[in-house]
This record gives structure tokens, sequence and C-alpha cells, in this order.
């Protein structure tokens, strides 16, 4: 429900008003609930001998979960003309959301960590903001406008969600790895019947461990909140000819991430050979066979499985700066343009929904928990260029033609396995080992070499390689080259009778690629697996890799050109 108020005064535009939102959600989780089977290589898939089985599984015949929310806002703004050419637009909101059920309180997280699983959420916001426009003399060709304020997050319901699912009395896993008690894998009747998939009988087997894993909020987690600040200057040479330079600063404070507060809180051992990285399970848990470590072993307590605990310790630093202009060149024939340049970091990526994603995404030295570091984010990209063009109309034809390209987007140097032994297998960087130091084992010496001398691997892993030699990779520290495509757009219009009349179009998207299948693609890379573990040699607690394959050799991206018809009646 929203009303607002108007009030004008000779000098003084007033706006207040007010909104009240109730949201009812009725949800159910599926994520995870499907059992998974891991197996070391495609002979051991054949043979179905996994050497681990894992799967949630609702304890109660309930698989749904409600949750309401109460969002009221209040609001004013003012609109006031303080100078010749001058006007200021200034706001102030007010908002509280507050979830209208909890968690069920969890004796035993309590007991064993001293963490309260039915902490809610009640957030109050205070968001002011103000827009200056200067008209410079009222001429309308040098325009400046300046603006800032504090902008308040909607309240993730994903965080509510995930807090009373698990709050530890609906959903229990387990987590096999010893072979005796692992199911036979029969993937034939589990397609043709989902429930004979090894689910909750196993919650009622002595020997198999009950994992059961807690989504619970911060007792102090907040709302996350956007400073903004922006400043343009557009000058008109002519009302046909405008050039903008626009500059903006946004820093976003209190995201939300989830860490996992049941893992132990240092690591039993470190990789003296691979800059300390600390792992967080016991040596002597590790599979010497094809290291596989167990995030098991590396819990505070065995009483309960994950803890992930949202808090609101994300960050995020981005800073733009955009060059636009327009130009009507003849009749309806304009020309625009615009060049962005832009720097992002943050110190977690992650943007809400499910609380696992988090850990999944955040590539890590050693400790998951640790959010110190800003580095290059996972949505940063350096430059951006975008023109579009059309063609004054002749004879009911119009033509336009769209350019865009974007430089700079960022991937990571990874390990395909769990080297710190936490519960993720994919969010370890790799440590890049120097195939000039005497120290380097010889077939990483081998493998590096190989890459660096590979003339179809892409430059850009190349410099980040050598960027990065005899420490562990920078998180997002590869630079991607730039990709830009071609669109084209023909038009004619048919006059039928009156104002009746029929436009028949045709879009030719990426047409570079119409015209040359190498013209057009992209060669971008994404997260680059440098290892994938192989064993793990407990005597000198060192893990041993396989060097991948196709490491920096792109796989090539976008999209082929694609051509689409149209046709348009109008009356």
């Amino acid at each position: 429900m929203v009303n607002n108020l108007y009030y004008n005064t000779d000098k003084i535009k007033y706006t207040f008003g007010a909104d009240i939102m109730y949201t009812n959600m009725d949800f159910r989780y599926g994520s995870e609930m499907n059992g998974r089977f891991y197996f070391t290589g495609l002979q051991n898939f054949n043979n179905l001998t996994p050497y681990r089985y894992a799967r949630d599984v609702y304890m109660t015949d309930r698989e749904n979960t409600l949750v309401n929310n109460l969002a009221v806002g209040v609001y004013g703004q003012m609109e006031a003309k303080i100078a010749r050419g001058l006007d200021v637009v200034g706001g102030l909101r007010l908002d509280n959301t507050k979830y209208l059920k909890k968690a069920t309180f969890n004796q035993t997280v309590y007991d064993e960590l001293g963490l309260s699983t039915d902490n809610g959420i009640n957030t109050f916001q205070i968001q002011p903001r103000v827009q200056f426009n200067w008209d410079i003399n009222e001429e309308k060709k040098n325009i400046i406008r300046f603006g800032a304020g504090i902008f308040g997050s909607a309240l993730n319901p994903y965080s509510m969600l995930n807090n009373m699912l698990f709050d530890g009395s609906r959903i229990a896993g387990v987590d096999i790895t010893d072979p005796t008690l692992i199911p036979q894998p029969n993937f034939a009747s589990y397609r043709k019947d989902p429930d004979t998939a090894p689910g909750r009988e196993l919650l009622d087997n002595p020997k198999i461990e009950k994992l059961v894993t807690i989504n619970t909020n911060s007792k102090d987690v907040k709302v996350p909140t956007v400073y903004k600040a922006n400043i343009s200057i557009n000058h008109f040479f002519t009302p046909s000819l405008r050039i903008g330079l626009s500059a903006y600063g946004t820093w976003g404070r209190n995201n939300y991430m989830y860490v996992d507060r049941n893992m132990v809180e240092d690591p039993y051992f470190r990789l003296t050979a691979e800059g300390n990285r600390g792992v967080y399970v016991p040596a002597s848990s590790i599979n010497t066979a094809n290291g596989a470590a167990n995030w098991t072993n590396s819990r505070k307590t065995k009483q309960i499985g994950r803890v992930l605990e949202m808090n609101s310790e994300g960050k995020n630093n981005s800073y733009t700066v955009v060059l636009d202009g327009t130009y009507r060149y003849y009749k309806d024939g304009q020309i625009t343009m615009s060049y962005t340049w832009n720097d992002t970091k943050d110190n977690t990526s992650y943007n809400g929904n499910v609380a696992n994603s988090a850990t999944l995404s955040l590539m890590v030295k050693d400790d998951p928990r640790d959010l110190s570091t800003m580095t290059y984010s996972d949505n940063q990209f350096r430059h951006k260029v975008v023109f579009y063009g059309t063609m004054p109309s002749l004879w009911g034809i119009s033509m336009g033609l769209r350019f865009s390209g974007i430089a700079g987007t960022r991937y990571s140097l990874a390990v395909n396995g769990n080297v710190n032994g936490d519960f993720v297998n994919s969010n370890d960087l790799a440590f890049v080992y120097d195939p000039n130091n005497k120290n380097t084992p010889d077939y990483i010496k081998t493998g590096i070499q190989a890459i660096l001398d590979d003339p179809n691997a892409e430059q850009s892993i190349k410099k980040y390689i050598n960027g990065n030699l005899d420490r562990i990779a920078e998180r997002n520290g590869g630079i991607n080259g730039f990709y830009g495509v071609f669109d084209l757009h023909l038009a004619k219009n048919l006059k039928v009778y009156k104002k009746h009349g029929i436009e028949a179009s045709i879009d030719i998207f990426n047409v570079a690629n119409l015209l040359k299948k190498t013209w057009g693609v992209g060669h971008n890379l994404g997260k680059q697996n440098l290892y994938a573990i192989k064993s793990f040699d407990a005597t000198n607690q060192q893990y041993i890799y396989n060097m991948s394959s196709g490491v920096g050799v792109s796989n090539l991206n976008g999209n082929p050109y694609q051509v689409q018809l149209g046709l348009r009646y109008a009356f």
C-alpha cells in the first residue's frame, strides 16, 4: 500500500509519503537434496566404485517453509530553485523491515559454539539523498549535475528462509567416505524412480554420522548499505551535438556473507612448499591415494555439521567514469557513442540466495572466513565501448548499426580439489610454482613452462602466471582482453491506408560472425584449474598434483550470428 501527499508553494514543491508491504512466502527447498556420488577417474565410474556419497534429506514429512515480513517506509522530498539555473532536490527516507517469524532455538549449537540460531532480523534505515542541477546562465548549453546519497538494500528473503529451514530440526545430511558404508550406485533405478536414491534410511544407520547443517544469522547482522556520489558535465555545442563526462563512486558496506563457525580456528598443518597455506584437517585424515580431504574432520565439534552464519562483513568499492556523446547529423540520422572506465574491488562477490553459494564462489588462499583482503571483483571490467548509429530514413528504409565491446573482465587460477580441507572442492587458489626455482618438482616445472610456451594459450594467462610466481595466485588476477560484436538492424515501412502501415525488419546479431566465422568470437577465460590433486604425501605433508590440460586455451565464447525477422502492423 502506497500513499503520497503533494504540497506546493511558490518556491518549493514538497512530496510526503508512506508505503507498507506485507509479504508471505511459502517455500520448498530442493538444492542439495539430490544424492551425489564422487568418483576418482572414469575407470572408477565405469566400475561403480565411488569414494564418497553425500546428500541432504528431510527429517520430517513437512517440506515447505513459511516466512513472512512487514516492511514500512516513510519519506519526504523537496524541490526548489535556489539560484539562477540552479535547482536542488533533497529527500529523506526511513525504512524498517521486520520478519515476523524466527527459527527454532538449537540448544546444541548454543552449548557447543555459543551461537543462537533464533536471531531475528529487524532493521531501521535512514537514507538521505540530494541532487543539484545547474544550467549555467540558463542557456541550456552547459549543465552540471551533482548528487550523493545513502541507499539501503531490501532484505534478502533467503536469509530468513535459510535460517528457518536449517535450524537443525528439519534437514540432516550424510557425507560418507567409508567404502563399506557407501551405497552401491544404481543410476538406472534412480532415473526410473527417484525415490530409490539412498536417502532418509541412511539416517537410521548407527554407523553413519548424521550431519545437521545450520544456517543462522549473526546477532549483529545489518542490511547492506550503499553510499553513492556522482557528478556529470554536459556541453551542447549545438542543439544537435552533445558531449558529456560523468564520474560515479559507489561504496557498498554490510554486504551479506556466510562463514562456517564450526570450522577450527587454526589449521592443523601448513603446506610449507605452498607459501605456508593452511590446511584445516589433520594430515593423517587425508586419503593418500587420491588426496581427498574430508571436511567433517575440520569441525570444532562433532555434534553438528556446518554452521553457516550470515554476517555483514562484505565490502565493495566501485569507481566509474563515462564519456559519452550524441550527434544528430541529418534528419533522423544519429550517432551515439560512450566509453566507460571502471574499477571494482570487493572482499566477496556473493549477492544473496542459497547460503552454500557464498562459500562456493569466493576463491581463497586458505581460511574462507578471512574477508580482510580487497581484490578485483567477479564483476570487474576495465573498459566498455558502445556505439550506435542510424542512417537517415530514405524511401521508408532505415538502417542502424550497434557495436558493444568490453575488456578487463577477471578470472582466477585454481586447484581442482580440496586443498584447505573446508567443505568446498573448487574454491582454492593455486600456488604458482616458479619453473626456474630448483625446489619446484620437475613435473610442475615442465607443466608450467609448457603453458608459457603454448602458442594457443592466451597471453593474459602467461602474464598472470609470471606475475604470481612463487606465491598463491591473487584472486581474480587474470585480465581478459577486448571482445565486441556488431549488430545490424534494417527496416522498411510500407504505408497501407491512412494511418495503417506495415514495418518489415531484419536484425542480424553479431553480423561480423556471419561474414567470417573467426570474427565476433570471444577469447575470454573463466576460472582456470592449474592443477588437479592426484594424491597426498603424508611423510612430507604435501599434495601431489596432475597438471591440467589446456590451461589458458580459450574454449571461445560469445553467441554466433543470429538472424531475426520481424513484421509489425501499425494503425
